[in-house]
């Protein structure tokens, strides 16, 4: 006899209403009185429940990775990675439904032959034994779990009320009249708990076993399976929980054998088998134990939450966070772990993190070219506890750290950009008091040499080789004070001293000895700008974002600029060069030769507080800061049981700088640097301006506009020009002299001129003051430029 459709639906609708009014209520509670009052007041209540459920995406594992695609670290709120079902062996499938739902693929959601069993078993014991709930119930309550943002969502989703019960049946209803059984199962699998922060069989298949959830075993399948009703008391990786597990396990694989799903020969088999546990432990974030490269994950998390570049995951840094945690991203970064391991095996190994003194030291190294930042290491571990920091160093901590005479290199470019020659001969005495500016320290106008004593005749190369300061702020008064900022500003390089990235300052007199607050990284990249011929990249971390379902996340990420003339970035490294290779063994940065052409500079801070090595070879370039989160001076003190005077960066970042290299660099073709162009000119040559009858001070800047240098003589008899502005110049108005040559400016007194006797005149003196100087008709004639004092320098 065949029922009629109507029938059936009569039929539901009883089952409905008997498990609304009275299975379900009996579920959560002991059957006690009141059957038709329970069955009326439970249909009602179900009648007025919402009945659509909208399936959540579900939170997925973030990683992150290195330039090869080797996982670097992982990020996740809830550690999943979700599979198809048709990944999951049908023995695991077959495993879950058997323990957890035998008629499944029979009923609509609801069970009411289990649900009925379960009613009765409850009502006869006064207490809830079983639960009675399908797959796709468990489903929802899993779901509404997953879609609660409060510790009070997730508990309203799990309470065991007639309510909650009524409301994960109606909500079951309707996932099977708009999903399949597959989908169903598997995003039951996906969603499913299998203790230790592990969700999804595909991560429990990673975790306990360490391999793809294509590979499990039926003994395995079988402990995943009856992991989940708790997944607590049933994990095997508790040492006082295996016995359980495994019991559990053989009920699992008995129950399978019961439904014809497997022999009597395979469940007393995989029943005899040993748990064969490999433990994969995954922790999330930087902090995790086995992260190869903590502070570069550091590094990861801040360029997206809170960068540009971050903008396609979110608008807020909430939103950005929940993806980076929840999004199931893969990051494809620009770590090369090769490099990595160089960099932190140099800082570890020359300033050790348990060293008495609490040096901290840091690498960065970015390649020429791209901007891609191959390696980031500090010598400390990332994470909260004792002697550990979250503090990157390798972004300059807080607010920076002052970059020493590593500043000199832009003064140097700015110069030559104004076609200054390099061949520029200068008096740098031991101390000098600038001119065209105030230099104020402690109440005494001077800029001094390291060591107040070194003094001598210098050329721009020799003065780089030897970081003379007094030269260096000369040629500040040759250049002025707004531009060399520019130009590091083009090159990348931000003030951190308030706390954020803003532009260097353009009245600073000290920039040249490096007063900004800077990070080794953006020093690194600015480097590496001199190296690809004045082509700056911005430091670039990732290569692409795919989302969960594969698609490409779009980034917004700066390309790079031509930040200088290729000439000038040439003859800048040009120079460089000499410092780590030039002649002689008073140049500051001999300790960083790694027999291959390469290029860089020291840098020392007031007191030695702090010492850098920035240098570069063209395929790598690297910056290296050592110092103490509180700035101390480094002088008569022993690091890694070497007792130093002074630390210079000609010492320990020069050594570190050394052994990092040479690592990175091997096997790598080894490149030259192409011919300096500047190098051997003259410079520009350019006309004196006609500063005749302004005042001094006018005068002097117009002067220094022009890229020179001034120096302001004794006044003349020069009226009709007033008292006090310029009469002449010397050289004289119009006459072609080299750039960054010293124009003296003579004023007047303003008294006329006396005319000189004829000839037939009474010989004599002409009267004190009167006279009139010969000005000369070019610059003062040069001398060849010494290679700097014998006395060996410091950094």
């Amino acid at each position: 006899m065949r029922t009629s459709p109507g029938l059936v639906r009569v039929a539901l609708a009883l089952a409905v209403s008997l498990v609304a009014g009275v299975v379900l209520a009996g579920l959560a509670f002991p059957l006690v009185g009141g059957l038709g009052l329970v069955a009326k007041r439970g249909a009602d209540d179900f009648n007025v429940l919402p009945s659509k459920l909208s399936t959540p995406s579900l939170s997925q594992t973030t990683t992150i990775r290195d330039n090869k695609n080797r996982v670097i670290a992982t990020l996740f709120s809830e550690n999943r990675v979700p599979v198809k079902l048709a990944q999951v062996p049908l023995l695991a499938r077959q495993a879950l439904i058997a323990i957890e739902d035998s008629r499944f693929y029979e009923h609509r959601g609801i069970d009411v032959k289990g649900t009925l069993r379960a009613v009765v078993r409850n009502s006869s014991s006064g207490s809830v034994q079983q639960g009675g709930s399908t797959l796709t119930q468990q489903y929802v309550k899993n779901t509404l779990i997953e879609e609660a943002r409060t510790e009070a969502g997730q508990k309203a989703a799990i309470e065991r009320t007639a309510k909650r019960k009524l409301q994960e049946a109606k909500y079951a209803l309707y996932l099977e009249k708009s999903m399949t059984k597959d989908q169903i199962l598997e995003g039951y699998l996906n969603i499913a708990y299998y203790s230790n922060g592990v969700y999804g069989i595909g991560t429990a298949a990673s975790h306990y076993f360490r391999k793809r959830v294509e590979q499990l075993t039926l003994a395995e399948g079988a402990l995943l399976a009856g992991m989940v009703q708790n997944p607590r008391k049933f994990d095997p990786s508790i040492p006082s929980h295996r016995v359980a597990a495994v019991a559990r396990r053989n009920v699992v694989l008995a129950r399978m054998a019961q439904l014809g799903y497997i022999s009597d020969a395979d469940k007393v088999k995989a029943s005899k088998e040993a748990l064969h546990l490999r433990i994969n432990k995954i922790g999330s974030g930087c902090e995790a134990p086995g992260v190869k490269a903590p502070f570069f994950c550091d590094y990861i998390r801040r360029y997206l939450e809170d960068g540009p570049a971050g903008a396609a995951l979110g608008e807020t840094r909430q939103e950005r966070q929940e993806k980076l945690l929840g999004g199931g991203l893969t990051i494809h970064t620009t770590l090369d772990q090769d490099v990595q391991n160089a960099a932190q095996n140099a800082v570890d190994s020359k300033v050790p993190a348990d060293d008495p003194f609490g040096a901290i030291a840091v690498a960065d190294t970015v390649e020429p070219g791209t901007g891609y930042v191959k390696a980031m290491a500090v010598d400390r571990t990332f994470g909260d506890k004792k002697g550990q920091t979250k503090v990157n160093y390798a972004l300059g901590g807080s607010v920076g750290f002052q970059g020493g005479s590593t500043f000199k290199a832009f003064v140097l470019a700015r110069a030559l950009q104004m076609g200054i020659s390099p061949r520029l001969t200068l008096n740098a005495p031991a101390k000098y008091c600038p001119k065209a500016f105030p230099y104020i320290i402690d109440g005494k106008c001077g800029v001094s040499n390291a060591g107040d004593s070194e003094a001598g005749t210098f050329d721009m190369v020799s003065a780089t080789w030897y970081s003379v300061n007094t030269y260096f702020i000369q040629l500040e008064e040759r250049t002025g004070l707004v531009t060399p900022p520019g130009l590091a500003g083009a090159l990348g390089v931000e003030d951190l001293s308030s706390g954020s990235p803003e532009p260097l300052p353009r009245t600073n007199p000290s920039f040249v000895l490096g007063t900004p607050q800077v990070s080794p990284l953006a020093m690194a990249a600015a480097y590496a700008g001199f190296a690809q011929h004045g082509l700056y990249c911005p430091p670039k971390p990732i290569t692409s974002i795919t989302d969960g379902r594969g698609r490409a996340v779009t980034l917004k990420q700066d390309g790079c600029s031509q930040a200088l003339e290729p000439e000038v970035a040439d003859t800048v490294t040009s120079i460089l060069r000499g410092v780590v290779d030039g002649p002689g063994s008073a140049r500051t940065g001999a300790s960083a030769s790694i027999g291959r052409p390469v290029a860089g500079k020291t840098g020392t801070t007031n007191s030695s507080t702090a010492a850098w090595f920035i240098g570069y070879a063209p395929q790598l370039s690297t910056a290296v800061w050592v110092g103490k989160s509180t700035p101390t001076p480094m002088r008569r003190v022993t690091i890694n049981g070497q007792y130093y005077k002074q630390v210079f960066g000609g010492t320990i970042p020069a050594a570190i700088w050394r052994s990092l290299m040479a690592a990175a660099l091997a096997g790598l073709p080894v490149q030259g640097f192409p011919d300096a162009p500047l190098l051997q000119s003259q410079g520009q040559r350019t006309a004196v301006p006609d500063v005749t009858g302004q005042d001094v001070a006018s005068a002097s800047d117009v002067l220094r506009s022009a890229g020179f240098a001034v120096s302001v003589a004794p006044a003349i008899n020069g009226g009709p020009v007033p008292a006090g502005d310029v009469a002449l110049t010397s050289p004289a108005a119009g006459t072609p002299v080299a750039n960054g040559t010293t124009i003296q400016i003579i004023p007047s007194n303003g008294l006329a001129p006396v005319v000189a006797p004829s000839p037939s005149s009474p010989s004599g003196p002409p009267p004190t003051g009167a006279a009139t100087p010969s000005p000369s008709a070019g610059p003062p004639a040069t001398r060849a430029p010494s290679p700097g004092p014998t006395k060996k320098r410091k950094p």
